[in-house]
C-alpha cells in the first residue's frame, strides 16, 4: 500500500526523509518522470532531490528557513511512502 505525503509535510521535512522513496513528477511540458529519489548536498547547506540515474532536480532544501521546494519547470508531484 502507498500513500501520498501531504503538501505540508514534505515542505518541512528533512530532505533525507523522501530519500529512496518513489516519486511521480509532471514537468512544465506535461512529460511525467516515475522513479526513486536520491538525496544531493551542496557545500554551502543546500540540498535537493533528484531521480536516481536521471540528474533531474525535483525539490529544493533551503538550509536558511528549512523549507523544501518544487524545482524549476516542475508543476507538481506526488511522493509515496510505504506504511
Amino acid at each position: 500500500m502507498s500513500v501520498i505525503i501531504p503538501l505540508r509535510k514534505w515542505r518541512t521535512a528533512d530532505p533525507a526523509i523522501p530519500t529512496g522513496r518513489r516519486c511521480i513528477a509532471r514537468t512544465e511540458q506535461d512529460v511525467i518522470i516515475d522513479g526513486r529519489l536520491e538525496l544531493c548536498r551542496g557545500m554551502d547547506g543546500t540540498a535537493w532531490l533528484r531521480f536516481q540515474g536521471l540528474g533531474r532536480n525535483i525539490i529544493r532544501h533551503d538550509p536558511n528557513d528549512r523549507s523544501n521546494s518544487m524545482a524549476e519547470g516542475i508543476r507538481n508531484l506526488t511522493i509515496h511512502t510505504k506504511e
